[in-house]
């Protein structure tokens, strides 16, 4: 039994691995990269940071949230790239309007 574990784990970090990282590059529509500039300008007037930012965008029921995410530590992977309290969200109807700004915490 521990035999066979021992040649599990591998595999299991060799799948782990191949899971989309966070910062992987994810291709938009041009409504998406829209709703990503009203996003980025909406940022650069709350916040300091929007150079370093990253954006998750999600549908959702008569607009979108975008989240932007202040990158602290480039160099690693997935969500260690940022930390809690650098980050705001944003419900961006589908006209386009801001209706909420939050910033984590």
């Amino acid at each position: 039994m521990k035999a066979l574990c021992i040649l599990l784990l591998p595999a299991l970090l060799f799948l782990a691995s191949c899971s989309r990282e966070a910062d992987q590059p994810v291709k938009l529509s041009a409504r998406e990269s829209e709703i990503i500039a009203i996003a980025r300008r909406t940022l650069d007037q709350q916040e300091d940071w929007v150079a370093k930012a990253e954006f998750k965008i999600a549908k959702r029921s008569g607009g979108y949230e975008v989240t932007a995410w202040k990158v602290v530590h480039p160099e690693a992977k997935g969500n260690l790239r940022y930390v809690p309290w650098g980050r705001s969200t944003m419900l961006i109807e589908d006209n386009g309007r801001v209706v909420e700004y939050r910033k984590g915490k």
